[in-house]
């Protein structure tokens, strides 16, 4: 299925491109043999489309390294021109080699063949074929001679219309032959994955990625939850600075006062509000806690807020002491 669909794609390309490029093949360098009627040959070295004679000898040396092409006579080509039903190119080949037998005085393993397809312009469940042909009788004689200098040609080279065909001399060159539409189209596929491969691995990284954001949000959901929260602590924070700062600390008037008092006075009542305190208590000398207050830094306007009494059979007197708490 794949290999039709690849046959399919490479004719519908091949309807795109103009016919003369389509049936022109590149011959390549190498060592040429052209052979006649007389069984004659005469060898040339192809440099760059050029050719220069050389002698059989020098073009045994070389063949060894080089593509060796055989050249027949115009006589020797036949060629048939006929429209067959469209086909994928094996199929087409299969039918053909069976159908040369038919069409041509030769069977197929008595020629060396090859074929040339296009789909007709108006219908496209037909293909035009061109059928390349040199029967193997009209070359045996200098194939023989050719072998006997140790030269093996791969190819004939056929002139066909001003346009150069190539004919596979054996079968694993056939098959090298049929290959090639394979490989163009493998060579297409490549091209497509090239250029495809780039956008295919972007979204699997970007699947990837979100794929492992996904994975951490429960894990960012907990941090920004403790984010909050500290920010809301941060806040409570503040607003005890702030309402100490109104109100004065608790417990540093506290550690004040018990620092100050000596240890014949203890305290019955401790109240504080908006920075004043009132305290009240017992002591032997309630005048000299006021003296002590005074000459607190943090502790301001110290002064008794009740008159001072002494308890009858007692040497304590009861005091209530009001006073401001400094910033």
């Amino acid at each position: 299925m794949l290999a039709d669909f690849f046959a399919w794609w490479s004719a519908r390309i091949a309807e795109l491109l103009p016919a003369s490029l389509i049936n022109a093949a590149k011959v390549p360098d190498g060592i040429v043999i052209d052979a006649d009627r007389t069984d004659t040959v005469t060898a040339w070295q192809r440099r760059k489309g050029r050719e220069e004679p050389i002698g059989l000898g020098m073009a045994a040396r070389l063949a060894a390294r080089t593509t060796v092409l055989l050249r027949p006579a115009a006589d020797m080509v036949l060629v048939k021109r006929y429209a067959v039903p469209t086909a994928p190119r094996n199929d087409l080949d299969q039918m053909l080699r069976h159908d040369l037998a038919r069409i041509t005085p030769f069977p197929a393993n008595a020629l060396f063949w090859r074929w040339d397809g296009r789909p007709k312009p108006g219908d496209r469940t037909r293909t035009d074929v061109v059928l390349t042909m040199v029967p193997k009788s009209a070359l045996a004689a200098a194939l023989d001679g050719l072998a006997a200098a140790d030269i093996a040609p791969r190819f004939l080279e056929i002139d066909s219309g001003g346009q150069p065909r190539l004919l596979p001399l054996a079968e694993n060159a056939a098959a090298q032959s049929r290959l090639l539409p394979a490989l163009s189209c493998l060579c297409g596929g490549l091209a497509v994955v090239a250029v495809v491969l780039p956008f295919l691995l972007q979204a699997l990284a970007l699947h990837i990625t979100n794929a492992d954001i996904a994975a951490l949000q429960p894990a960012v959901a907990q941090v920004e939850a403790l984010r909050r929260g500290l920010n809301d602590g941060n806040a409570g924070r503040e607003v005890l600075i702030r309402e100490q700062e109104h109100s004065a600390d608790v417990l540093q008037v506290l550690a004040t006062l018990t620092r100050i008092l000596p240890d014949d006075s203890f305290l019955t009542d401790f109240a504080l509000r908006d920075r004043h305190f009132t305290i009240s208590g017992r002591s032997a000398s309630a005048p000299r806690l006021i003296t002590g207050l005074s000459a607190e830094p943090s502790i301001g306007d110290a002064a008794f807020a009740a008159p001072v009494t002494r308890i009858e059979g007692a040497t304590a007197d009861v005091f209530t002491i009001g006073a401001e708490v400094r910033p």
